[in-house]
């Protein structure tokens, strides 16, 4: 009977050569950009004009309060965001995020206690928002929640704080999702499984104490 090591030896070099070409073919690599980076639009007429507005935020003069709950715990806190030029404050709770051509600090907002140089981002980690909740975050939110509809969103004009804003509702798997945005970019609700971000007062300026590090 003919032996058949020949070709098992052949199947073994052919095996080896699409193995080698498998590793000296065109590696994986990471892309420069993904479906949450900012200017990505999502095609979704109703979702998009908002996503602008976050994406291109006011530089301020402005201050927004807000009533924030986080969802797990029903733990409400307030929260202001101040912008003026290259100055920002944003507070959530006691712990106050200041930044000036001077440098970025850590602060309560019992002044009597001193600041720490950096941002210091674990102090709020328990209430599920960033620093950037007023704009650059939620649009991140959206734009995952975009990914996620089940259907096109619904776009509505309404009134919060005495603010005209444009909204969106969006069917999700795990319920609905509701963003609203002031025509200068400002978030005016955030509302979604994890937290509820409402504005509660604005104003077009901004205090200069809300600066104040020292």
């Amino acid at each position: 009977m003919p032996s058949r090591r020949p070709f098992s030896a052949a199947l073994v070099v052919l095996a080896g050569v699409v193995i080698v070409g498998c590793f000296t073919g065109k590696r994986p690599h990471f892309e420069e950009s993904s479906p949450l980076t900012a200017g990505t639009l999502t095609g979704d007429p109703a979702i998009d004009p908002l996503l602008t507005r976050l994406d291109t935020v006011t530089p301020g003069p402005a201050t927004a309060a807000y009533d924030a709950l986080t969802k797990y715990g029903n733990t409400t806190r307030g929260a202001v965001v101040a912008l003026d030029g290259a100055n920002r404050s944003i507070s959530i709770g006691d712990v106050r995020y200041v930044q000036t051509p001077a440098g970025s600090y850590t602060c309560s907002t019992d002044v009597a206690q001193p600041c720490s140089d950096g941002w210091d981002a674990a102090r709020i980690g328990d209430t599920l928002l960033t620093t950037d909740f007023y704009a650059g975050d939620t649009a991140k939110r959206l734009r995952r929640d975009a990914q996620a509809a089940l259907a096109p969103a619904t776009a509505t004009d309404e009134t919060l704080a005495g603010m005209p804003v444009t909204c969106v509702q969006l069917q999700l798997p795990g319920g609905t999702a509701k963003y609203c945005v002031l025509s200068n970019g400002i978030v005016a609700l955030l509302d979604d499984g994890d937290v509820r971000v409402a504005l509660s007062s604005y104003l077009d300026s901004a205090d200069p104490t809300a600066f104040a590090t020292a």
